[in-house]
């Protein structure tokens, strides 16, 4: 057991998400660059959900495919999923699924998943008064 928390505290960290603004008139157009992961499926899974929810929130009723692609491309948050300068994940290579499949909200809660609102066991304050 110790060997596999070993492992994931040598992961922790290796995995960074670039988020980019779109909509941002900056040259690199990124906004953060979050850390902490436990491993590059945390770190693809947050960013799957965040593009998830970055793309139904450009999804208005009656609008097609390519509208949905176009309002998300001036206006939404492209993700990359970096280990070093490595890109291990691309959200402009599943944007089209992502438009062409309504997400539901559990997909989108990209907050749940998030390292910065995560709590470690040993970060739980001791019960004294027991």
């Amino acid at each position: 057991m110790d060997s596999q928390n070993n492992d994931e505290n040598h992961d922790k960290g290796e995995y960074k998400v670039h988020v980019f603004d779109l909509s941002s008139d900056a040259e690199d157009k990124v906004v953060e660059i979050i850390d902490g992961f436990y491993n590059e499926e945390h770190a693809i899974v947050f960013a799957h959900a965040y593009v998830r929810a970055s793309v139904e929130r450009c999804r208005i009723p009656g609008v097609t495919n390519q509208e949905i692609v176009d309002a998300w491309s001036a206006f939404g948050e492209d993700i990359k999923v970096m280990k070093k300068e490595e890109i291990v994940w691309n959200s402009s290579d599943e944007i089209m699924s992502f438009v062409e499949n309504v997400a539901t909200p559990m997909e989108c809660d990209w907050r749940s998943l998030d390292p910065r609102r995560l709590v470690e066991e040993d970060e739980f304050p001791e019960d004294d008064d027991e």
